[in-house]
């Protein structure tokens, strides 16, 4: 999947054929853990609320697929050292989950969080 996902990302990201450009990551670790938020990626770890896992009422398969797409966009995207507005890097992982289609559709959510 990793390797999917990278492939992916760096298409959107313009990187397919600019190893340069793209950040050297040898591996992501995928952590799932009792945390109070969603998710949220730190360097090379996903780090997944199994609150969510539990508690998730429509299609788990979708859902957490989704939410690790948006994530792993982290791992691989630069943030200019920090200094990127969080609203642009957050919509940039929600554009790369969209593009490669596990996204919502209209008329399918029932919330926001």
């Amino acid at each position: 999947m990793a390797e999917t996902a990278a492939t992916t990302i760096w298409g959107i990201f313009q990187q397919l054929d600019k190893p340069a450009d793209r950040k050297n990551i040898k591996r992501v670790t995928l952590l799932v853990e009792s945390i109070d938020e969603v998710a949220h990626t730190t360097g090379d770890q996903i780090h997944l609320s199994a609150k969510c896992i539990h508690y998730h009422l429509g299609d788990l398969r979708r859902e957490v697929t989704g939410i690790i797409c948006h994530e792993i966009t982290h791992v691989w995207q630069w943030n200019g050292n920090g200094q990127a507005p969080s609203g642009l890097i957050k919509g940039i992982a929600d554009y790369v989950r969209m593009q490669a289609g596990h996204w919502v559709k209209p008329g399918e959510g029932d919330r926001w969080v």
